[in-house]
């Protein structure tokens, strides 16, 4: 019997032994990933996504960063809003249920790109209603990490076909083919160019020689001279004018010229309004109706005139139209020209006097 005893006695211990390192093991585990405490009291928030994605249940609710609870549950919701298709149940410690508030909102995350997912509950602010216990958190989607892994091998397919096409272009420009392979391999786009700077440096060297208008007006203190000198004659002009000299500073500083001057335009002012009002010869040339049809009527007159003489009729129709009075005109001219140059030459033909007794 001792012997038996013994033996159970040493199983038994044994078996606490084991049964003490299962519970350090679990509660070592619990610890390691972060969860909350075995004796923690908790509570229960709803959130709701369209897709739940590589989300597992167990996996960790976070707090602004702080591992406040984990997802016990994840289905189907009850409703028929595509943006609400999945329920998650968020177990979390009710000591920072005050954090989560109506304004608070929950999103999927991963750790680094491709990590464990888990779901960040952003701090809720003072001023909103704290969400009970079985209440709803807003929630926010980010990208699907699929659809970044689609999207970066799409840009790493375009990246490819760049690089194809730039191979084609080196392998183009190394050929000596196209503008760009032109500038580089072609000896004579060298050559010219190598002759534009050799003429570069040539005028370049001209210049500073003096040599030719650009190179005095460098080096050639004569312009520089001229520019000061003339500089100086300004400031000089400028300090006449300051000190009252002369027309200019006159005009400046003199108040009659400017008294003249608004005198004058005040003059101009009258003038302008008598002419709007008719009054004087140009008011009543710009506002008499009377005056504009006198005038209307004149070249009216003066127009029939004019057609008449272009169609020949009366005495100055006729003399502008009609060549017989032209030409009787010169010859009465002519006579008279024969005429005087007879009398200059014998006048007593002409002034002799005969008298006759009966």
């Amino acid at each position: 019997m001792p012997q038996r005893e013994r033996v159970l006695w040493a199983q038994l211990r044994v078996g606490i032994l084991v049964i003490v390192s299962l519970v350090l093991f679990a509660v070592g585990v619990f610890f390691i990933s972060g969860q909350t405490g075995f004796f923690t009291r908790r509570y229960t928030v709803k959130a709701y996504l369209s897709s739940a994605g590589d989300l597992r249940e167990g996996a960790q609710v976070r707090l602004a960063g702080i591992t406040v609870g984990n997802v016990s549950k994840i289905q189907i919701s009850p409703f028929t809003d595509p943006s609400r298709a999945v329920e998650l149940d968020l177990e979390i410690a009710r000591k920072y249920q005050k954090e989560i508030r109506a304004d608070s909102v929950a999103a999927v995350d991963t750790v680094g790109l491709l990590g464990d997912s888990y779901v960040d509950i952003t701090r809720g602010s003072p001023g909103h209603d704290v969400v009970a216990d079985g209440g709803a958190v807003k929630t926010s989607e980010k990208a699907d990490i699929a659809a970044v892994v689609q999207n970066t091998n799409d840009v790493i397919m375009n990246l490819r076909v760049l690089s194809a096409k730039l191979d084609e272009i080196t392998a183009q420009i190394q050929s000596g083919k196209g503008s760009m392979g032109k500038i580089i391999y072609d000896q004579t786009l060298y050559n010219k160019m190598n002759a534009t700077t050799g003429a570069m440096q040539n005028l370049v060297d001209r210049v500073q020689h003096g040599e030719g208008t650009l190179g005095k007006l460098l080096v050639d203190d004569t312009v520089y001279n001229r520019t000061v000198a003339t500089l100086d004659r300004l400031n000089q002009v400028i300090d006449d004018v300051q000190h009252g000299k002369g027309s200019l500073a006159k005009f400046i500083s003199d108040p009659s010229a400017y008294n003249n001057l608004n005198k004058l335009m005040t003059e101009a002012n009258t003038l302008v309004d008598n002419v709007n009002q008719g009054h004087g010869s140009l008011g009543k040339l710009a506002k008499d109706e009377q005056l504009y049809n006198r005038m209307n009527d004149t070249f009216d007159r003066l127009n029939i005139i004019a057609t008449r003489i272009e169609q020949g009729q009366g005495t100055l129709g006729k003399l502008s139209t009609d060549p017989s009075l032209f030409n009787n005109l010169n010859e009465s001219s002519q006579a008279l020209k024969e005429f005087l140059t007879e009398f200059r030459k014998d006048p007593k033909k002409y002034l002799s006097i005969k008298l006759h007794v009966f």
